[in-house]
């Protein structure tokens, strides 16, 4: 069984991943592509950390939440490899919303990033949901 604590943590980081997913469509209605594009990939991020927080993992680079992600869970088989590509691109795309100037996302591409985040969140929330399941905080 799942140590509670570790249980709620992941809960907090899955319901964190959810609130980005809700800015960034947000984000999009009001013009704010950019921001849209930073919240998707943030999305993306807690889910994953959501999945290591009941592995007690956790890691101060956001290159190190990934890796760990690919190597235990990617590449085994428990999620498709797909979503190391959905990935890479949310990552690069953050990367460039906040720190390259010249880059500006349209409303497909915030659309776009969104919706992969979105099938992050989802695969991830669902994996959640049978790990839980054998707890009394499902």
């Amino acid at each position: 069984m799942l140590d509670q604590e570790f249980i709620e943590l992941s809960q907090m980081q899955l319901q964190r991943a959810e609130e980005l997913l809700n800015e960034a469509s947000a984000l999009i209605s009001f013009g704010a592509y950019n921001s849209s594009v930073n919240r998707s990939y943030y999305a993306a991020f807690h889910a994953m950390k959501a999945v290591e927080a009941l592995d007690n993992y956790d890691s101060k680079r956001h290159a190190g939440v990934i890796q760990y992600f690919r190597q235990n869970y990617i590449k085994p088989g428990l999620f498709d490899r797909a979503l190391s590509g959905m990935i890479d691109r949310l990552q690069n795309a953050r990367g460039d919303s906040d720190y390259n100037i010249t880059v500006r996302f349209s409303s497909e591409d915030a659309s776009a990033y969104q919706k992969e985040a979105v099938f992050i969140v989802a695969a991830i929330h669902a994996y959640l949901q049978v790990k839980y399941a054998d707890t009394s905080i499902s």
